[in-house]
């Protein structure tokens, strides 16, 4: 979902087998217990090995966290990018980020993880840095779908692709947030709901 750009994106960032391992131990440590419960030895008891080699990869609890920050994005990022989004077809959109909501165990993680790290970075700038970074990729990615799709005749006359992807990213993260405190909703329904979030903004849905 990456744009050119002079420097490399969040989405870029390599990890190895054993920091990708490390990383999604803590996105679940994350998801299941919540933020506070990360630590090296959490992590560690997760994996099942010594705190010592979780230190080794990881030296602390900041980088422990900022490394499940990239990884979760570029678990959803990959996701996303998996379907072929066709601008003349607004659903292939909404199939595309749907990934994004919690419709399956890997999906529910990564928004648990993705709406606990929006509430840190409010008051860490550590994290705020890497999660507005991560938002700007989505937006950008999401604009450029948007700008095609006006060519297309699918877009709303009236609403510039750079606001449109505002309100694209507003309703994920409004139906992500919603959906993690609601009782189990079926994945059919999770695509309904966005599906009518994106169609005042999309035509054809």
């Amino acid at each position: 979902m990456d744009q050119e750009t002079d420097r490399q994106s969040i989405l870029d960032t390599p990890m190895s087998p054993a920091a990708s391992m490390t990383a999604d131990a803590t996105i679940a440590i994350i998801a299941e217990e919540g933020f506070d419960r990360v630590s090296v030895r959490s992590v560690a008891a997760r994996l099942g090995v010594a705190p010592g080699t979780v230190q080794y990869r990881s030296p602390s609890r900041r980088t422990l966290l900022t490394d499940a920050l990239v990884r979760s994005v570029q678990r959803q990022g990959g996701r996303v990018l998996s379907h072929e989004v066709d601008p003349a077809q607004p659903e292939t959109l909404v199939r595309a980020l749907a990934e994004l909501l919690p419709t399956g165990a890997v999906q529910r993680e990564d928004a648990a993880a993705w709406v606990a790290f929006g509430a840190a970075a409010s008051t860490r700038p550590w994290l705020a840095d890497p999660y507005w970074e991560a938002l700007q990729v989505m937006r950008t990615w999401v604009e450029g779908v948007l700008a095609d799709a006006r060519k297309a005749g699918r877009m709303r006359a009236d609403l510039p692709p750079a606001e449109g992807a505002r309100l694209v990213t507003a309703v994920v993260n409004g139906l992500t947030l919603d959906l993690l405190n609601a009782p189990p909703t079926e994945t059919d329904e999770v695509i309904g709901q966005l599906r009518s979030g994106l169609g005042l903004i999309l035509r054809g849905l």
